[in-house]
């Protein structure tokens, strides 16, 4: 998939030397930020100007506002019952600022990329439930990478065969669905299946497994996303007043 920032981008203008060791604390879980600072990095981000900015600011109230309202049981059997999408805790008290990781603001990226490609804002708050320990396990590897690595030419077009996909690094992760809406009248396949998988043979593995025909396939590739979001989430500040829980 071909949003989002440019690796070239990523790593040019000193943002990498500025970045670096807080992707490292980022990935490591001790970083936390205000939702104020979230917004303006996925603003960033996607290069979003005026209007494009209030229209951003709006899909990811209604992402938390959903989240938050489907609520959690950490003893349910299945996995997006188990899990916030955006949140690491239940709702504090009154007056006590929300924060947010740096796996929870990419994950809020993501999902909004996931609306802005057709999908119910239920079932993208479900899907970024149920792949959350996964997305958050790779995200916190590729954080850990050194982007002049992650995003070498050579490196990467030295990888590149005739007749697979297409990608901007040497590590790609994959968020990929197998039928991203429910069928009404097909119940045996009235099911999505969706997992976050690392690399091409990964996510071929999946597909070849879970496709049967009249089946569509959509995965989307994340990786340069991640270190953008990251590179511009470290030159954000925190608001004086949060805005308290969602």
């Amino acid at each position: 998939m071909g949003v989002g920032v440019p690796p070239s981008r990523i790593i040019d203008g000193g943002i990498i030397a500025d970045y670096t060791e807080t992707s490292i604390k980022a990935a490591e879980g001790r970083m936390e930020y205000k939702r104020n600072q979230i917004e303006e990095a996925i603003f960033r981000t996607f290069g979003a100007r005026e209007e494009r900015r209030n229209e951003l600011r709006f899909r990811i109230k209604r992402l938390l506002v959903t989240d938050r309202r489907l609520g959690r049981n950490v003893k349910s059997t299945q996995e997006e019952d188990r899990h916030y999408a955006f949140f690491g805790q239940d709702p504090p008290g009154s007056g006590t600022e929300v924060m947010f990781s740096a796996y929870e603001a990419f994950a809020l990226l993501a999902a909004v990329i996931l609306l802005e490609h057709g999908l119910p804002q239920a079932r993208v708050v479900r899907a970024m439930r149920l792949v959350r320990r996964q997305f958050e396990t790779a995200h916190a590897a590729i954080l850990k990478k050194d982007p002049t690595t992650l995003f070498d030419q050579n490196a990467i077009f030295a990888n590149a065969k005739p007749g697979t996909i297409v990608v901007n690094n040497t590590d790609p992760v994959f968020l990929v669905f197998i039928r991203v809406t429910r069928s009404l009248v097909d119940e045996e396949y009235s099911g999505t299946a969706v997992a976050v998988c690392r690399g091409l043979v990964e996510l071929q593995s999946f597909i070849k497994r879970h496709s049967v025909p009249g089946m569509g396939t959509t995965f989307f590739e994340f990786v340069s996303l991640m270190h953008a979001l990251a590179a511009h989430l470290s030159q954000t500040l925190p608001a004086k007043r949060g805005r308290g829980a969602v």
